[in-house]
């Protein structure tokens, strides 16, 4: 992306902001997180001091990201909640993104995790591109009829 991108630590000043980049969301639909809701757990996670970092370009938000340093197993990382502004998806932002939380999850442990639906191809496609894997799965596991995928990606190259 040729236009800086400034990555920074969520404030309740920006809640809104990425509330409505969810509620506009149809994967988030999906699974009932509307505005309110997403509104909502994002103030209950900065209030818990979670870890969540916006990107800006021009002082718009372009998307953030949400992950726990100790949150798969208490060894590994793992990315919450990652969403990007439909302005700014394809340019880069949630590369971006991405490389920000595992540099920091990588000071820490050896791996991270995610999470991705099984019918959000295009989240399956971008994570194997950056070096996840598919290890395993969990049917019905947030939302009845939804099998989420679990993707891993380590420091060392993950032998078969």
């Amino acid at each position: 992306m040729d236009t800086p991108v400034i990555i920074m630590p969520l404030s309740s000043f920006d809640v809104s902001a990425a509330a409505e980049i969810i509620a506009s969301s149809t994967l988030w639909q999906r699974y009932g997180t509307d505005y309110d809701r997403a509104y909502v757990i994002l103030m209950e996670a900065l209030k818990e001091e979670r870890t969540i970092y916006s990107a800006r370009i021009f002082e718009q938000m372009a998307g953030f990201i949400w992950f726990d340093l100790w949150g798969t197993f208490y060894h590994s990382g793992y990315i919450r909640w990652i969403a990007v502004h439909p302005d700014f998806q394809g340019k880069g932002v949630g590369k971006i993104l991405m490389q920000f939380a595992e540099d920091k999850i990588f000071q820490k442990g050896p791996n991270v995790f995610l999470l991705v639906s099984d019918f959000n191809t295009k989240a399956q496609i971008f994570y194997q591109k950056i070096g996840y894997k598919k290890v395993g799965e969990l049917k019905d596991y947030y939302k009845k009829g939804i099998t989420e995928l679990i993707y891993r990606k380590s420091k060392e190259p993950i032998t078969p």
